[in-house]
């Protein structure tokens, strides 16, 4: 008998395929996988939601928050 691979049992053991990647963050350089939360800005550049899409924004517009005196 020739071994022709895994059975159905044998094959939920195994490791899980590797995330697909999406993109890469123009903020932190960082990876973006399929099926994560991502901004897309009008020149094409992508970020994560959250941190890096703030970041970005921020050094693109050049914003500075401060506290009113």
């Amino acid at each position: 008998m020739t071994w022709t691979g895994y059975s159905p049992l044998d094959e939920r053991f195994q490791s899980p395929d590797e995330p697909s990647v999406f993109a890469t963050c123009a903020w932190c350089g960082g990876e973006i996988y399929v099926g994560d939360p991502v901004t897309t800005f009008a020149n094409g550049d992508k970020t994560h939601d959250g941190r890096c899409e703030d970041e970005y924004v921020r050094a693109e517009l050049g914003l500075e928050r401060t506290i009113a005196e």
